[in-house]
């Protein structure tokens, strides 16, 4: 059938699928306003309605009288194969289910119990001495300058570099 009117190919779908009634509310509406709109269209789908009528005067070919057992022979051949049955010691599948389950809770258990015994832990804050305390502090406060900049010292590469720039020498005088 030579196509007459200008349609692309999903046009072409859009309409065959509405003349057989399986396009959604918006769709249909959209076909049906361009077989309102454009008279090439409507007679194109108008040729295909009578095209699809005329499907209806051919002869239906008739199923032959051994169909029916040969459907049946090709679906036993296909016929997964029987499930053998379990044998007697696996009748109770959901209890090795349960120890496999209990297993894995103990070797869990055990290891998180020997990993917080074994790692080391950090002296509780409260048993400082109060020179331990005070000798902490002091350190702190000589760190002091270094903890404030600790940011710019990130981006150096290597100690080298910072010993070069504590030099006096290198700037010039201060003074």
């Amino acid at each position: 059938m030579a196509r007459q009117a200008n349609l692309n190919n999903d046009e072409w779908a859009d309409l065959t699928a509405y003349l057989d009634g399986e396009l959604d509310g918006n769709r249909a509406r959209s076909v049906e306003a361009r077989l309102n709109r454009d008279p090439a269209v409507r007679a194109e789908a108008e040729a295909l309605q009578k095209t699809w009528q005329m499907l209806d005067y051919l002869p239906q070919p008739e199923p032959s009288t051994a169909f029916t057992s040969k459907t049946l022979e090709r679906v036993s051949v296909m016929r997964p194969a029987v499930a053998l049955p379990r044998p007697p010691g696996f009748k109770h599948s959901w209890i090795y289910g349960a120890g496999w389950a209990a297993a894995l809770l103990l070797a869990g258990s055990v290891g998180f119990t020997g990993v917080s015994l074994l790692s080391p832990r950090p002296p509780p804050a409260q048993s400082l001495t109060q020179s331990d305390a005070a000798a902490l502090e002091q350190s702190l406060v000589q760190d002091l300058r270094v903890i404030e900049n600790k940011r710019l010292y990130e981006q150096v590469e290597n100690i080298e570099f910072l010993k070069e720039l504590a030099q006096q020498d290198l700037f010039g005088d201060d003074g």
